[in-house]
């Protein structure tokens, strides 16, 4: 009684656009996928090469797989939102804007698809890279706001917080690298090499992993009563966090000299090997 839409916890929010964003985007990839098997197994000539089938494989394919990024993350934004407050000791800041800002994220996300495909030439560029320039504003809001819910408040620094400030900074750089990704000439340059790696790696490793650890150790001893050892949770955030910056930074200046990705091995005289 009395919950309203605009007294839902922000998790709850954040899981029911990821559950409509779910119905958007995997109905697409199974319709792929089958008419993709009727290629294989019957002949059919959907993804005909003669056609421009391996783009309209790609189109289909991204289709989803924008989407499905935003699918994994907004559940572990709903989860860093309900940590921050508690160990700032305040109420979260803006709350009309982050459920904003969510709402407005899952709607651009199914607008974007094709700046995966900038160098297939298939592609208006100004479109999706205006969307994808966008799609920063919302994120921008959420920061603004996660920042807003620590400040002036009584920071305590246990090891649920400690894992979603550790989100926090590595989702940032993630997403500033998004925004170099998004200009067509810049993506021209770094497009299949380690700096999307990179990218993919400080976004969905940065938001899924570092929020995860902190829901387990803000919700464990809720779930079974038992705190979870706070110096081991500790010692398992700083190995992470600088094994994970230590092995993925380097990424980003590797892919700025042309290092490309899903090469088995690279010569001494490409330069790569002393990063």
């Amino acid at each position: 009684p009395g919950m309203t839409m605009f007294r839902m916890p922000i998790f709850t929010w954040n899981v029911l656009l990821t559950a409509l964003l779910v119905l958007f985007a995997f109905p697409v990839l199974a319709a792929a996928l089958l008419a993709l098997e009727a290629d294989r197994k019957f002949g059919a000539h959907v993804f005909d090469p003669a056609n421009g089938g391996a783009l309209l494989w790609q189109h289909l394919f991204w289709f989803f797989g924008h989407p499905e990024v935003y699918i994994i993350a907004l559940p572990f934004f709903g989860i860093v939102t309900e940590i921050l407050p508690v160990f700032s000791r305040k109420p979260v800041f803006g709350y009309i804007g982050l459920v904003a800002a969510t709402i407005s994220i899952a709607g651009l996300s199914i607008t974007v698809w094709a700046h995966h495909m900038f160098v297939t030439g298939g592609v208006l560029l100004p479109f999706f890279s205006f969307m994808t320039f966008l799609i920063a504003v919302p994120t921008g809001v959420k920061f603004f706001n996660w920042i807003g819910t620590m400040w002036k408040g009584s920071l305590s620094m246990e090891t649920p917080m400690l894992w979603s400030v550790g989100f926090l900074v590595t989702f940032l750089f993630g997403g500033l690298t998004g925004i170099i990704l998004a200009s067509p000439p810049l993506d021209f340059h770094v497009s299949d090499s380690y700096f999307v790696v990179a990218h993919f790696h400080y976004v969905v490793f940065g938001t899924v992993v570092f929020a995860m650890f902190a829901g387990f150790h803000f919700w464990w001893p809720k779930f079974t009563g038992k705190m979870l050892d706070e110096r081991l949770g500790k010692m398992t955030f700083w190995t992470l966090f600088c094994g994970f910056h230590g092995t993925f930074l380097v990424q980003h200046w590797l892919g700025a000299e042309g290092m490309p990705r899903r090469y088995a091995d690279y010569l001494a005289a490409d330069g790569f090997t002393a990063l």
